[in-house]
């Protein structure tokens, strides 16, 4: 029984120290001729109530990948989707954490209410299927906490047209 607990409680402080009101989802649509269509939701959904006004996030980097290369190694955003937050465009971070990446890297994102959501999207070559793409933002402002290599929610395409009408009608009124 003590043992149960101090798994228990183990578990309940590394959950904590990861804990964020963030939510990264994505689809992915197959292009033909071996050309994937990636499309992001950055949401914040507050699942753990720790957002407060004022907290930013900024170096997000998608398809990350700890000291090794990224598997979007090939991504090419679609500028069209710009200006995402402060971000007009795209770059690589490299080291530690590797992928794409939303720059410059120092602007943050600071959304005003929970629901707020950022958009973008881009192609690639390689299809990661669920659980295997990996997001972080390791800049933040305002007490917000750091994101490593979290797992993005895989949206299958059914599941996704509500989310994709949101992109739409956001695309719309640029």
């Amino acid at each position: 029984m003590k043992k149960a607990l101090i798994v228990l409680a183990a578990a309940a402080l590394t959950s904590v120290a990861y804990a964020h009101p963030l939510r990264m989802d994505y689809t992915v649509t197959d292009l033909g001729g071996g050309l994937y269509d990636y499309e992001f939701y950055f949401t914040l959904d507050n699942h753990d109530n720790s957002w407060v006004p004022g907290m930013g996030w900024g170096w997000i980097i998608i398809g990350d990948a700890k000291q090794a290369d990224s598997p979007l190694y090939d991504w090419a955003g679609d500028y069209g989707d710009f200006p995402v937050g402060p971000w007009n465009s795209w770059g690589w971070s490299y080291g530690y954490h590797n992928g794409p990446t939303l720059h410059y890297v120092l602007d943050c994102w600071f959304p005003n209410d929970v629901g707020e959501q950022l958009f973008f999207s881009g192609t690639s070559t390689v299809l990661l299927h669920e659980g295997e793409m990996l997001w972080s933002s390791i800049y933040t402002q305002g007490g917000a906490p750091v994101v490593e290599f979290e797992i993005a929610n895989y949206i299958p395409a059914p599941a996704a047209l509500p989310l994709l009408a949101l992109g739409l009608m956001r695309r719309r009124r640029r």
